[in-house]
């Protein structure tokens, strides 16, 4: 027991001797490069960081360029969340909670194209190039997240 210890704390010793800071594989030299990045490119990656900053543990947010091209968000809640949205309190409760999100969202999206992408911003009418999809857990882990309803034309309406 006693050679276990010495054997233990010699290991220690040696470990914090031969210890030496890590070394970094990047070079500063090689972050200086410049790229060539297509403005459709940089804008989904500002999206995808803004979508970070505006997910929570209860919800979380993606935003893509579609096909059209527009801004599309789907919000994910969580089960407690979707369940207190649409079981728990009062369907105009519930959609003036999911506009807020939704307007929310409009209101980030369009201060990032404005600060950010100046050619995008002229032509920007966030009533028609942003639209999203609320959902919400389906019945099983299994099944595919279920539609809550969805934001188009700056309003909320609810999945038939």
């Amino acid at each position: 027991m006693k050679k276990n210890i010495i054997l233990t704390v010699m290991v220690m010793l040696f470990s914090l001797i031969a210890a030496r800071p890590a070394q970094c594989e990047m070079r500063w030299v090689d972050l200086q490069g410049e790229r060539t990045v297509v403005e459709a490119d940089w804008l989904r990656l500002h999206l995808e960081v803004l979508a970070l900053r505006l997910s929570y543990p209860a919800y979380r947010v993606s935003l893509e360029i579609d096909d059209v091209p527009s801004v599309k968000f789907t919000f994910v809640a969580s089960g407690g969340m979707a369940k207190h949205l649409t079981e728990e309190v009062e369907r105009d409760a519930a959609e003036e909670v999911m506009s807020y999100h939704a307007r929310g969202i409009r209101d980030q999206v369009e201060t990032l194209i404005k600060e950010n992408f100046p050619n995008l911003w002229d032509r920007l009418d966030m009533r028609t190039d942003l639209s999203g999809s609320f959902m919400g857990p389906g019945g099983d882990w299994s099944d595919p997240p279920k539609l809550i309803g969805e934001w188009r034309q700056d309003a909320f309406s609810w999945a038939p």
